[in-house]
């Protein structure tokens, strides 16, 4: 067995009020402009209050699935105010537009990064107020509004250098909007237990499973739960970040570029189906993970998880249409994670999984 594992350079930092010691984080690396990324629904502006004269623009229209004309916008709004730093304040799609924005720019300059050693253009400080897990990833996905594609690109210095979480932010964003994002980090554990890329990456997802499958069983109720379901969101994204993406988020992105579903749950519900589809070559590695949430059908634990998290129970109930279905299901074949799932699948089986959601 040969594997890889690329340790990305980044700083994290996890309490109560972190994202109030932002300034000093930039005057340590010399930023000296800066632009603030978030969305209309993130309480930014004591951050921004907080960062001082640094601040030369803020962008407050990140937009759900990061839609391209977002991008164009952020894009500009950093290359006219010639910024050296960028500073993500929400969710994956406020992240995802931070590192397009990053991208984009390194392309025009004619210094994409090549490797994981190379510097970014920028610097990219994030606060994530979910538990989606974007600031692990050197991956974005943002979408055509025209043709209702999610696509996803990639390139080794998009990961940011510094995650600041700070658990009174995170506190702040909606019980549903914190379910729908703990079950995409709940897909990277699996993803990091199920197709790891090496021991670190399986023992981050191993260690991160059962830990967050209890912590938003709990928090639904509970919100003493938030801290502990942070930690372990933390650790399965940084073991997905050197894992195979898989089937189940891959239909999650495209159903979520075509129909505007939410990421979670979307994955929330195409997980099970995904599962059940693969269960006879899952093996020891789908018993273990079954294991670690006290159950022997694993399949049947994550629907039953979403269903107490009280997120939606179907696509139809969503307003998915066939042909939605039929679309995703010819889109997905172009995603890596079709030709690497564990058991062979095609254009028939996909539809299949889709409605078997209702």
């Amino acid at each position: 067995m040969s594997w890889t594992h690329t340790a990305y350079p980044q700083q994290v930092s996890f309490g109560e009020g972190t994202s109030d010691r932002l300034r000093p984080m930039l005057k340590d690396v010399g930023s000296r402009r800066t632009l603030v990324l978030s969305s209309p629904s993130v309480p930014v502006d004591r951050i921004i209050g907080g960062l001082g004269r640094s601040v030369v623009a803020v962008f407050r229209d990140a937009r759900p699935h990061v839609p391209v004309p977002t991008v164009r916008a952020a894009v500009q709004l950093a290359r006219a105010e010639n910024v050296d730093t960028v500073v993500s304040v929400g969710g994956g799609s406020v992240i995802d537009l931070g590192k397009a924005v990053l991208f984009f720019l390194e392309q025009e300059a004619g210094t994409p990064g090549m490797t994981f050693a190379d510097r970014p253009l920028l610097t990219h400080i994030v606060v994530p107020t979910t538990l989606a897990g974007a600031e692990a990833s050197p991956v974005f996905a943002m979408t055509d509004p025209a043709s209702r594609h999610k696509q996803e690109a990639l390139s080794p210095t998009l990961v940011p250098r510094w995650v600041v979480y700070d658990l009174n932010l995170v506190s702040l964003t909606p019980t549903a909007a914190l379910m729908a994002s703990g079950m995409t980090a709940l897909g990277h554990a699996l993803s990091a237990v199920l197709s790891p890329g090496g021991p670190e990456a399986a023992a981050l997802g191993l260690s991160a499973l059962g830990r967050l499958y209890a912590a938003l069983s709990n928090l639904v109720q509970d919100p003493s739960a938030l801290p502990a379901a942070v930690e372990a969101a933390v650790l399965a994204a940084r073991g997905a970040a050197n894992s195979r993406s898989d089937l189940a988020s891959a239909l999650a992105l495209l159903l979520g570029g075509r129909c505007g579903i939410e990421h979670g749950v979307a994955e929330a519900l195409v997980r099970g189906p995904v599962l059940r589809f693969n269960q006879d070559v899952l093996g020891e590695r789908g018993e273990q993970a079954a294991s670690l949430l006290g159950r022997s059908d694993l399949a049947e634990a994550l629907d039953e998880l979403r269903q107490r998290c009280e997120l939606p129970n179907s696509l139809t109930g969503l307003g998915v249409q066939p042909e939605d279905l039929a679309a995703v299901a010819r889109m997905v074949q172009q995603h890596p994670s079709f030709r690497s799932n564990p058991r062979p699948v095609g254009e028939a089986d996909i539809v299949s999984l889709l409605e078997s959601v209702g």
